[in-house]
């Protein structure tokens, strides 16, 4: 397994689920930034990847959708394969869930029956996704949110820390739920909602990484 963009602060919340699940991080890349990673004896440049690691698979780690999109599409230019999901063994999930390549779902999440996650999804831990969820690809979800049943969230949103999303709501692609939100009602392509119950704001991209995914 290689670890592609670990200079995320999430990058060791993978580096714990690959070793409870006894996998092996073969190699492990920091672009542009420091490493922050428990073991960093498996760090190694970009080029070294690239001459002894092509055929193992890689997970991109950050919390950003549109940074762990970045980082996927890099990665596979370069001819490395996008890794089947990462599901920590403390995770309750239903027989009928569906994951997709590159998704990482964290420690003590709870996932319903007939849930449909997508690909490179990030589920921080102990979040708990209720029956008939549908996440797009590239979505993230902050540590702690609750989605009740049959909530839907569109590719490319984020749900910030402890949010609630009700049943039945509709999350539009690229919206930005701020932390602690409830949100009562579908939230527009795009959009930013914040407060109890949520409504839309003006999106200030100065204050996104604190109030939407809780400071990781």
């Amino acid at each position: 397994m290689i670890l592609f963009g670990v200079r995320s602060p999430l990058a060791c919340e993978y580096e714990e689920t690959c070793h409870r699940l006894g996998l092996i991080i073969t190699a492990a890349v920091s672009l542009n930034g420091i490493p922050r990673l428990v073991d960093r004896s498996v760090v190694v440049e970009l080029d070294v990847l690239l001459s002894e690691h092509t055929s193992d698979v890689f997970l991109a780690c950050a919390f950003a959708p549109t940074r762990r999109a970045a980082l996927v599409k890099q990665a596979a230019d370069l001819g490395l394969t996008l890794a089947p999901a990462l599901v920590d063994p403390t995770v309750i999930t239903a027989r009928t869930v569906r994951v997709g390549a590159g998704t990482f779902i964290n420690a003590g999440c709870v996932i319903g029956a007939l849930s449909i996650i997508g690909e490179g999804v990030l589920v921080n831990r102990a979040t708990s996704l209720g029956h008939h969820t549908v996440l797009g690809d590239f979505v993230s979800i902050g540590p702690g949110a609750t989605l009740a049943g049959n909530v839907h969230v569109g590719a490319g949103a984020m749900i910030g820390a402890g949010s609630v999303i009700l049943p039945d709501v509709r999350i539009g692609e690229g919206a930005l739920v701020a932390a602690g939100s409830v949100v009562r009602r579908n939230v527009p392509d795009g959009a930013y909602v914040a407060g109890q119950p949520a409504i839309e704001k003006l999106f200030d991209p100065t204050r996104s990484s604190l109030h939407v995914e809780g400071g990781e």
